[in-house]
């Protein structure tokens, strides 16, 4: 097995004295307290695992108070990887992480695994596959372990890399802090970036392609996405989130990769809301302000249903917000069971909403669930609904708008394009205002 090369940075007068130190190390024990550039670059090995070896190099450069393990070009096979705190993963284009296809290489549930650790990066253009490692004690009796785990863990780097069929979440995240990624591709396994419990993420031009959801996760907050493609065979966001940003950022169906349970390819929903109970959640979700986004051929833009819905049901919505949304080939804009107190509020602005050509819509349910009404546009319990400049293009036989049970409904600027007689229906909403309502029928 080819070993680890130590690189010292280029400069003579810290070559020398980084020399002196390491010397001093190896003679006579003693520990560096101050944090050193070291880099070790490691060679693919073809004999076998090199699960030892890379975890050595990170040791090592943790040990020496941090530094970069180098991948370079060439498949390196292992399995499951420890990070420490100041270090930098550099897996280079055309460098392959894969995993073993053995779950018995496997600990912490984990391929690449960090705990209670900080101010490490994974980047460079190369593959992190999941070889999609079967567990059969595991998860529906088959998923492996996630791609990237990380628990207690803060100010984290994640950029340039691929990750591809992972056995279980490409990346899962509990606890974790001040995360940035940028520029990652996902391609097939499961959840996508998985976060519970976390805040202060900011995702910036991702390429997400799952065959579960791409976002998920409960009881996060401050949560930034920003120019990223998203394209699922679940759910494009199921979230629950306190402060969620998603802007410029486009959303399509159907799914590149397959459902693993359900065997189906259709993208359910692009926003859904995620609280389950038995997570024992304790922050409502709001401030959400999702702008200048693309939908297309989604079945529905946003569903929440706090009487039953699917781990929906911990803590309810409070808030949020469309803003320039172009969604087209879609069965339903909102779908919407707020909780009986009446907390929730939407504001919609300048938007266009558009029903499938050719489609029939008639499930009453989602992921299971009653939705109480198949309408193109329908909540009920809310607090207050505000729709400005908007068009709903309703194509279908169902109802386009049916607000029941509210506070105050503003409908300003809004369009009908509709080939039923009635454009809306609203009952037991104590204050509805309407201004500049425009109805065109257009029988089919």
């Amino acid at each position: 097995m080819n070993q680890p090369v130590l690189l010292f940075p280029a400069s003579s007068f810290t070559l020398v004295k980084m020399f002196l130190l390491f010397c001093l190390l190896i003679f006579s024990n003693s520990v560096f307290s101050q944090r050193q550039n070291f880099e070790i670059t490691l060679l693919p090995d073809s004999t076998g695992l090199m699960t030892s070896a890379i975890q050595n190099a990170i040791d090592k450069c943790h040990s020496l108070g941090g530094g970069k393990v180098h991948l370079s070009k060439g498949t390196f096979i292992c399995g499951s990887l420890q990070l420490k705190s100041n270090i930098t993963l550099q897996i280079d284009k055309g460098s392959i992480l894969q995993g073993s296809a053995s779950i018995e290489d496997y600990t912490n549930d984990a391929f690449i695994f960090g705990k209670d650790i900080s101010n490490f990066n994974i980047q460079g253009e190369g593959v992190i596959d999941g070889v999609d490692c079967i567990n059969p004690n595991g998860e529906e009796g088959f998923r492996g372990p996630h791609g990237i785990k990380l628990v207690n863990c803060k100010n984290i780097r994640i950029e340039g890399i691929t990750i591809k069929n992972a056995a279980n979440w490409a990346i899962n995240c509990r606890h974790c802090s001040r995360v940035e990624i940028k520029n990652v591709f996902i391609r097939g396994g499961h959840d996508g970036l998985h976060t519970r419990f976390c805040e202060d993420f900011n995702v910036t031009g991702c390429d997400f392609r799952t065959g579960d959801d791409a976002f998920a996760g409960n009881d996060n907050r401050d949560f930034r996405v920003t120019k990223c493609k998203v394209n699922t065979s679940c759910n494009g966001f199921r979230m629950g989130c306190f402060k969620l940003t998603v802007k410029d950022c486009k959303f399509w169906g159907p799914g590149e990769y397959v459902h693993k349970i359900q065997k189906r390819n259709n993208m359910l929903s692009a926003f859904v809301h995620f609280s389950p109970n038995d997570e024992v959640t304790k922050l409502k979700s709001g401030k959400w302000r999702i702008e200048n986004v693309i939908i297309d051929q989604v079945d529905h833009v946003y569903m929440y249903n706090y009487r039953d819905g699917l781990w929906q049901t911990g803590k309810p919505v409070i808030s949020i917000q469309f803003k320039n949304i172009k969604a087209t080939e879609i069965l339903s804009a909102f779908n919407i069971i707020a909780d009986t107190l009446k907390q929730f509020s939407l504001k919609v602005k300048n938007s266009t909403f558009s029903f499938r050509n050719g489609a029939v819509y008639t499930d009453f349910t989602f992921e299971g669930s009653n939705t109480d009404s198949p309408s193109f546009f329908y909540v009920r319990n809310f607090k207050k609904i505000f729709l400005q400049q908007i068009t709903l293009n309703n194509s279908g036989a169902n109802s386009t708008l049916e607000a029941v049970n509210g506070k105050s409904l503003l409908l300003k600027d809004t369009s009908f394009n509709l080939n039923c007689s009635k454009p809306y229906n609203i009952k037991s909403v104590k204050s509805v205002i309407e201004k500049d309502i425009k109805v065109c029928l257009s029988k089919q």
